[in-house]
């Protein structure tokens, strides 16, 4: 995965051995991206008598072609995805995938003619029978993406499983991923020039925020699964989570996140978000529907990721914190320090930081298990 966390794709990777076995991602679309399949409603798909057809077809596959395995799969509107694998020792790989492939196409053009030409109007606008005769069904050839890693498989895995809530979301509610901008919020700066998408009264001042930044020395199961526990008693205590999301300890923070239902939170992006239409990562699609999820990104340019872009990102996540109610947290190798807002951050080097105990403990009031100093400024209850 990149840095964003967006899937990596080898389209045919030329160093790649495939009679040793590939793990493949398929993506057949019809022609000219006709809904022929189904519709989406809450998301979920609602397959036409022609779609369940389809998914049959697809099912069947497997079984009719020797060396094919078939994985996540998922029939939508105007296209399918799967995950496949071609097992190891066939003599030509590529030729199994294409025959299987084109026994499946033509085996559901077929039904799709005689279905649209009994069924005189299409989805596309009125075909009479004779023209649905002489209809193309799909495009040409297919997508086949190499994945080259578990992180890879899981990654698409978790696409297609997704993707008709991502449809819904996109297309069914045309505000739903709408980027705002310039975003004004008392909660950042005054004079910066933000972006936003998703939920924006998570930058309510009344909200309770927690910044959590984790450093990279963290790194053993049982530390980050430290970290994971202590910000699930934040969000158990109503906070809302605030971070880069980038190192592994944060990462793991974000996966807890995405599962719960009930966490609501706050990714600051390295870069500007795009002005085109927004297409968020699959992990998001759940936390963006339910209204619990904002990204946000300073500026109007792309900004290259590097230590420096993470460095101002931490900073950002502090005053974000703590320009309303709010509290920031620094989980460094030796445990969790609360931050000083009057303070420079001490991960630029010349910041002060309170340590908590292995019990949590320092004067003050507790907060989902932590202390902290009200000569911070941070009261909580």
């Amino acid at each position: 995965m990149g840095s964003g966390g967006e899937i990596k794709r080898y389209r045919r990777f030329k160093d790649w051995d495939y009679a040793k076995g590939a793990s493949l991602f398929i993506t057949i679309a019809t022609a000219p991206r006709r809904p022929l399949f189904g519709e989406i409603a809450n998301g979920k798909v609602a397959l036409s008598a022609l779609g369940e057809k389809v998914k049959e077809a697809l099912e069947a596959m497997p079984g009719l072609n020797s060396g094919l395995r078939l994985f996540g799969h998922v029939v939508m509107p105007d296209h399918v995805h799967f995950n496949c694998c071609l097992e190891p020792g066939l003599e030509e790989p590529f030729k199994t995938l294409g025959f299987a492939i084109r026994r499946f196409k033509n085996y559901t053009t077929k039904l799709a003619k005689r279905s649209l030409a009994i069924n005189a109007e299409s989805v596309a606008g009125s075909i009479d029978g004779r023209a649905a005769l002489g209809l193309t069904i799909w495009q040409q050839g297919y997508h086949d993406y190499l994945l080259v890693s578990r992180e890879m498989i899981d990654a698409t895995e978790r696409y297609i499983a997704y993707n008709p809530l991502k449809w819904e979301v996109m297309y069914g509610d045309a505000g739903a991923l709408r980027v705002v901008e310039p975003l004004c919020s008392p909660r950042l700066g005054i004079g910066d020039y933000w972006k936003g998408v998703g939920n924006i009264a998570l930058l309510d001042p009344a909200e309770k925020l927690v910044s959590l930044r984790v450093s990279r020395e963290v790194a053993t199961p049982d530390a980050i699964s430290a970290v994971v526990k202590r910000m699930e008693n934040a969000v158990d205590k109503g906070y809302i989570i605030v971070s880069g999301f980038i190192s592994k300890g944060e990462q793991a923070v974000r996966d807890m996140l995405c599962r719960r239902g009930d966490a609501r939170f706050i990714r600051v992006l390295p870069s500007c978000i795009p002005n085109m239409r927004f297409r968020p990562e699959s992990r998001y699609v759940a936390p963006f529907a339910d209204g619990r999820y904002l990204e946000i990104a300073q500026g109007n340019e792309e900004i290259e990721f590097s230590r420096r872009a993470c460095l101002d990102i931490n900073a950002e996540i502090i005053e974000i914190a703590a320009a309303g109610e709010g509290l920031s947290l620094y989980w460094r190798a030796d445990g969790p320090h609360v931050l000083d807002r009057a303070a420079p951050s001490p991960c630029l080097g010349n910041g002060r930081a309170s340590q908590l105990g292995s019990n949590g403990s320092i004067d003050g009031q507790t907060v989902f298990g932590l202390n902290t100093r009200s000569s911070y400024g941070y009261q909580f209850v």
